[in-house]
């Protein structure tokens, strides 16, 4: 994530902000993996805690079973370590998450609304992938990996990854079919990443103007609720 170039979804987005689930069906061109060849993942894992702040522009395409076309929607995202994180779709912009502690916001301009989460339940809900995914703690080594994660594909072309795992829990795993995680094993940047729900539906994420460890204000992790309803999420 030092760099700045065009990512699935993470020129170098921190794993803590991943909510990894996966495909019980290996795709074509995918080898099944051994312990052995877990060594892109290693190197992944120990460049994490290098990222202590991120902001980049990303590219949300949702892929719906009742749509022809999926939708792709802009936005932008700012995290600082360990647990502030903001994300904006839509131009104008139409959702905000902020996540400041414990407490997750989802802002919904127009309407006036702020939905209220606590990261802790945000976890427990098998409906709330995307929260989910900003209270998402990942491994914090390899063998934590491995009693949370059962590595389904793994394809390594030069110095990058293509990554697929299937969460060992059971609740979990009824909620999301695959995740696809894509990242650069030299840098531990990763570019990107895509979920798929059981339903039949996919979000994907790709990232640019990627910056990382730069100062970000954290008056980003505020917002005036002047006005607004505030709606105590259960």
């Amino acid at each position: 994530m030092r760099s700045s170039q065009r990512v699935y979804f993470h020129f170098s987005i921190p794993m803590r902000l991943l909510f990894f689930f996966i495909a019980l069906i290996l795709p074509a061109g995918l080898h099944a993996v051994t312990p052995a060849d877990l060594t892109p993942v290693k190197k992944w894992l120990a460049r994490q805690d290098e990222f202590r702040s991120v902001t980049a522009d990303v590219v949300q395409t949702r892929a719906l079973r009742a749509l022809r076309s999926p939708l792709s929607t802009p936005g932008h995202l700012s995290f600082v370590a360990p647990d502030n994180f903001r994300w904006e779709l839509g131009d104008p912009v139409k959702t905000i998450v902020v996540r400041k502690g414990n407490v997750i916001d989802v802002i919904t301009p127009a309407k006036k609304r702020i939905e209220r989460h606590s990261a802790t339940s945000v976890g427990q809900k098998a409906g709330a992938q995307g929260l989910a995914m900003m209270n998402f703690q990942f491994a914090k080594d390899i063998a934590d990996f491995q009693k949370q994660f059962e590595v389904l594909a793994i394809e390594v072309t030069g110095q990058r990854c293509h990554l697929e795992v299937a969460p060992r829990d059971p609740q979990t795993r009824k909620m999301v079919a695959a995740i696809k995680i894509d990242f650069d094993t030299t840098s531990g940047q990763m570019f990107g990443f895509e979920i798929s729900t059981r339903d039949g539906s996919a979000l994907r994420n790709e990232f640019s103007n990627v910056r990382v460890n730069a100062k970000i204000d954290r008056h980003v992790f505020e917002f005036d609720s002047t006005g607004y309803e505030i709606i105590n999420a259960k």
